[in-house]
């Protein structure tokens, strides 16, 4: 479930309450929009202690995003964050410098990411709420001096020029599936239903938007899927019963129905499968010359053109990887980093890695081109730099429901400047 918060208006009407929808108790209470400032002041605390405690949802900590990119409750975030500091009875004020050398622990995703911090003393508890004070930083912005309790002149994290339209979050699915004959099927003009038949194959749109063949068939005929940027991720069931969830900036070519001792399909771009198990039939995926082999499993193959290398991670099961006549076998948890060979990576953090299927940005010490290559690939960007290309880095996790306005104030690097000229472009500068 998403949550996200509009910018408050300066009209005291934008905090006037609001008729509640709500088809559940449980989204009725997500889905609330009373806009006073006591309402929010008091969400806020409650977010944030509980975030503080490690005790908070994915949900929820949506929200807590949403709330901390609202210039209208700066003051609030400042407050929270400046009373569970002097909480702690330490007598030295938690500084920037502080605050970003604890941001780049945290983000650095350290076994303890997942454990609920126990206070076991005054240092301990420091550390606590300074890593709380450093990860709302990283996704509000101007929020970083708020953790400095002497006036001074912030810190610049990003500096958006004004943005003539913004850009939106994807808000629809702008996939096709190009026939064996060449017909394309639009599928964000396409209802409910048999969208083509081929032999004794149908193509399905169920419900909610996923894909599915249904039927067999006596010779291989293959279709491409193809999402491209700008697009919603989009799932499809293979006729075995696999599914795929591709990335914007991605395609998987495949047959209606899988016919012999084999399963056989190729990607571009980014894909995430969980494969349906049968000894019998080993199922491959390809891009170029790198194979992976399976026999029923999941894993993520992030596979982009641009991208220096290629990266299966393994989720669960066992695969094989092929690159020429090189070969090498994954165990879950486990990523190989294709290049000119194979590079094992042990203990890969798999939260990072699928985060694009769980409606988030992840970034840990990015660099700049690879945040907007990302960026580049969800919003449809074109994307220049003018100058030397910044060389900070990018920590935190940004919810991919915001809008490119939003995301570029959420990122928490120094000296770098955005402006947009027209369209879907977008140049990046040094200050």
């Amino acid at each position: 479930m998403s949550h996200r918060f509009a910018a408050p208006s300066s009209s005291p009407k934008a905090y006037r309450s609001k008729k509640l929808i709500s088809s559940s108790p449980i989204s009725s209470f997500f889905t609330l929009t009373i806009r006073n400032t006591r309402f929010m002041s008091n969400r806020l605390k409650e977010l944030f202690k509980r975030f503080l405690d490690n005790n908070i949802s994915p949900e929820e900590k949506k929200e807590l995003m949403g709330m901390a990119l609202e210039t209208g409750l700066q003051d609030e975030l400042k407050q929270v964050i400046k009373d569970a500091w002097q909480q702690t009875g330490e007598d030295e004020d938690i500084t920037d410098v502080k605050a970003g050398e604890l941001m780049q622990k945290i983000f650095a995703k350290a076994p303890e990411r997942n454990n609920k911090l126990v206070s076991i003393g005054k240092r301990t508890k420091w550390r606590s709420i300074a890593a709380a004070a450093a990860i709302v930083i990283a996704i509000g912005a101007g929020a970083y001096y708020a953790i400095s309790h002497k006036p001074r002149k912030p810190a610049e994290i990003v500096k958006v020029s004004e943005l003539p339209a913004d850009i939106t979050s994807p808000q629809t699915n702008r996939a096709t599936i190009t026939m064996a004959g060449g017909k394309t099927v639009y599928l964000d003009s396409a209802v409910n239903g048999t969208l083509a038949v081929q032999g004794n194959i149908q193509v399905i749109r169920l419900g909610d938007g996923q894909i599915a063949y249904r039927g067999s068939a006596k010779e291989l005929i293959y279709n491409t899927l193809t999402n491209p940027r700008g697009s919603k991720v989009i799932n499809m069931t293979l006729s075995d019963g696999s599914q795929v969830w591709l990335n914007a900036g991605s395609s998987v070519t495949y047959p209606v129905a899988f016919i012999g001792n084999e399963r056989k399909v190729s990607i571009t771009g980014e894909a995430y499968f969980e494969v349906a198990h049968d000894r019998t039939k080993p199922f491959t995926v390809s891009k170029g010359d790198l194979q992976v082999q399976v026999l029923g499993t999941r894993f993520n193959i992030n596979a982009y053109d641009d991208e220096s290398d290629a990266r299966i991670t393994l989720l669960q099961g066992s695969v094989k990887i092929k690159h020429g006549k090189k070969e090498s076998m994954l165990q879950p948890g486990q990523q190989a980093q294709i290049t000119s060979g194979i590079k094992i990576i042990s203990n890969t953090d798999v939260e990072q890695v699928m985060a694009w299927k769980n409606g988030l940005f992840v970034f840990d010490r990015a660099g700049i081109q690879d945040v907007m290559r990302q960026l580049a690939r969800w919003y449809d960007l074109d994307v220049h730099y003018r100058g030397e290309v910044p060389e900070g880095k990018f920590k935190g996790e940004i919810s991919r429901d915001l809008s490119l306005s939003q995301v570029l104030k959420g990122l928490t690097a120094t000296r770098i400047h955005f402006t947009m000229e027209g369209g879907n472009r977008i140049t990046v500068l040094p200050e």
